[in-house]
């Protein structure tokens, strides 16, 4: 694998990489139309297990919930390389880069919620990972969740010696100690 071009984005679009493009959904098999999955009021799902060496690209995410704050009661979790311990453990809507659980439409380089009223979820931030990479999603909500997702990675043989790894945490303090 090639990595001598700086930059991202634009700056590097005509560079040819020697990966696998490949993507983890939550579309229907069947041909049908029930591309989601419900999950439980505190239950946890596996939306990716990825056994192979590669970087996630690009994440979409959608949901439906019963629970105003919804945004701030479903967490999202990811694992690199069979680690114990999520190197992503954050409430989905702070990961996607809003507050106090309100969906609002906005826009960054590496982040957006869009259309109408923010309900489409993006991630741009590459992740790699060498051997694996687990995603979860957990319900902390009173109701069931609607959920639908699809996850674009590349595959490759290995990555250089010198890549980290993505790592998000949340932390809440309630109430402050000031």
């Amino acid at each position: 694998m090639d990595f001598s071009y700086e930059g991202n984005g634009l700056d590097t679009l005509f560079a040819v990489k020697n990966c696998t493009t490949k993507r983890c959904s939550s579309f229907d098999v069947t041909g049908g139309n029930k591309d989601n999955i419900i999950i439980p009021p505190g239950e946890e799902a596996v939306i990716a297990d990825i056994r192979s060496c590669g970087i996630i690209r690009h994440i979409w995410m959608t949901m439906k919930s019963d629970d105003r704050y919804y945004a701030r009661k479903i967490v999202l979790r990811m694992y690199w390389d069979d680690e114990e311990t999520p190197s992503v453990e954050v409430p989905i809507g702070d990961f996607f880069g809003i507050g106090h659980g309100v969906i609002k439409t906005f826009a960054s380089l590496p982040l957006s919620m869009n259309p109408e009223n923010g309900k489409g979820f993006n991630c741009y931030f590459p992740m790699p990972f060498s051997s694996r990479a687990r995603v979860t999603v957990t319900n902390e909500c009173t109701g069931p969740l609607m959920f639908f997702w699809y996850i674009d990675y590349e595959e490759y043989e290995t990555l250089p010696e010198n890549t980290g790894r993505f790592h998000a945490q949340w932390r809440r303090e309630n109430p402050t100690k000031g």
